[in-house]
């Protein structure tokens, strides 16, 4: 018998079920501490990331930022999905 290695999908999937899982904890920490505010310990949001800023050279402009807010609920979706894609 030959050891067979579990191929997963591949990370574009993984990148997907994050995103996906952490917008779905972001609103399930909305609604629990909707409901029970006793949890709002919980769902509290700390932001990571760089702020956005707007560069004009007069001939166009643009924009960059990336923020990543970052909860509870949130970390409990990430993780969530992460066990979603070790079972595909």
């Amino acid at each position: 018998m030959t050891g067979k290695s579990r191929a997963y999908p591949g990370w574009q999937v993984l990148l997907l079920l994050l995103i996906v899982g952490g917008i779905i904890g972001g609103w399930i920490g909305d609604a629990v501490t909707g409901i029970w505010p006793v949890l709002g310990g919980l769902g509290k949001v700390q932001s990571v990331g760089i702020p956005q800023f707007t560069v004009n050279l007069k001939v166009f402009s643009f924009s960059f930022g990336f923020m990543l807010h970052i909860s509870f609920f949130t970390i409990l979706g990430f993780i969530l999905s992460y066990l979603v894609y070790k079972r595909l």
